[in-house]
């Protein structure tokens, strides 16, 4: 293939691509002395004179489009000729960067965050497009560049030629992997059909496979009408920590227009923001409020046993230093039994009793516990015994629902049990 040596006022140095129906040429220009991209039609598809005429006339007209746009996110188009051996070119702003295709590897995608800003940047410019007037119809990761400055998105300028898109031997000239349904089927292209390609190659980019993978064409064009893309997070499942990319993908990828977002730009932030938000979600976890109450609750048990503590050795220093009590209670039997009372149930026998009871027992254990003229207890009330026990402690069998219960007595027979048998009164 022999290319031009200048067109216009463009040396040509180089092919830098081509696609299904252009090429792509690097060039410096002879006036401002800069590094531009030249695109010109291909010259070696066979069109007949007719489709020929019909696409340099949807080239200029869509290259007079695209010069109202001026986008960050958007190559820009300087220059607009004719030359009589190529015929219609036009000039763009040369990127000096890999094309998101370049950039993908086999089975390697892109990071989340590295998706959030194209998803951002592309649905915003491309938005941008829809209000001027503008439909791409060719968004794929061939025509995303990856600048120092961020992506752009290219190839406004070369439109699909009707009754173009298989050739004879059915090859594709464009890559249906990225058209909407609609597009395939009547060749309608809206900002609608835009945002579908647009998910399509941003579901390739998160994913590192296509969203409707094949080889032939027509094979492609039936899973893109009545197939459904595999759930980002079943392709790669790191990506369960983003909860809702798969509802994002499958209504930016549903089959009616009607039902995907209402712009390119929205569905953009709604996958950008889900792929940054979560992100800080997982650096932001809060601790459970549960493990704090339980911080607490022991903070506060450790008070009450200092405290507890600190009384009975109070009560045993006092105890040792007056000895015990003619004819009453010593403080040494006392403090013994609020020392039991504070030991933790099931450390010693038979000390499961409440300190009241400890107390009492205590005391009954005096010679002169009965003396009227000194400290007495009145004797405790036998217990009420219910008249039937359940294990869930309920008087009616029916209302029993804790069998679980079962293996703990009712109150009143641990009462019985708690007095230990050296602190039973002698008979």
């Amino acid at each position: 293939m022999a290319l031009p040596s200048r067109i216009g006022r463009y040396e040509v140095e180089c092919l830098l691509g081509q696609g299904g129906m252009g090429r792509v040429l690097l060039a410096r220009d002879t006036v401002l002395g800069r590094q531009v991209a030249l695109k010109i039609l291909r010259d070696d598809l066979g069109l007949t004179p007719e489709l020929k005429t019909q696409g340099v006339d949807r080239l200029r007209q869509e290259a007079r489009a695209a010069a109202t746009l001026s986008h960050p996110a958007v190559v820009t188009l300087h220059d607009m000729g004719q030359d009589e051996s190529v015929g219609l070119y036009l000039v763009f702003e040369f990127i000096a960067g890999p094309t998101l295709r370049e950039s993908l590897a086999p089975k390697r995608p892109l990071a989340p965050t590295e998706v959030a800003k194209l998803a951002r940047a592309l649905g915003a410019a491309l938005t941008y497009a829809h209000v001027a007037g503008v439909v791409h119809r060719d968004v794929k990761p061939e025509n995303v560049m990856l600048s120092p400055s961020g992506p752009k998105l290219t190839d406004f300028g070369i439109a699909r030629l009707p009754d173009s898109t298989l050739t004879g031997a059915g090859a594709v000239l464009g890559t249906p992997a990225y058209s909407a349904p609609e597009g395939l089927a009547t060749g309608t292209f809206s900002a609608c059909s835009d945002q579908f390609s647009l998910a399509a190659t941003l579901y390739e980019a998160l994913t590192g496979q296509r969203a409707f993978p094949g080889d032939d064409a027509l094979v492609v064009a039936t899973r893109v009408a009545t197939g459904k893309p595999p759930a980002p997070t079943t392709v790669i499942p790191a990506l369960r920590g983003f909860p809702h990319v798969d509802v994002i993908f499958k209504r930016a990828l549903a089959k009616e227009p009607k039902n995907r977002f209402g712009s390119c730009e929205v569905f953009g932030n709604v996958l950008a923001a889900e792929l940054e938000g979560a992100n800080v979600a997982f650096m932001t976890t809060p601790v459970p409020r549960s493990s704090m109450a339980m911080r607490a609750t022991r903070r506060w048990q450790n008070i009450a046993a200092l405290g507890a503590l600190a009384v009975i050795v109070g009560l045993v220093a006092v105890g040792r230093t007056r000895g015990p009590e003619e004819n009453g209670v010593s403080l040494r039997s006392v403090a013994s039994a609020f020392a039991r009372a504070a030991t933790p149930r099931g450390t010693v026998p038979g000390g499961t009793g409440s300190a009241a009871h400890h107390v009492r027992a205590a005391l009954a254990a005096s010679p002169s516990a009965a003396a009227p003229s000194q400290l007495s207890v009145p004797p405790a009330a036998p217990p009420m015994r219910r008249p039937e026990w359940t294990p869930s402690g309920n008087d009616e069998p029916a209302l029993d629902s804790a069998p679980s219960d079962a293996a703990h007595p009712p109150p009143e027979l641990r009462a019985a049990d708690a007095v230990s048998p050296t602190d039973a009164p002698q008979r």
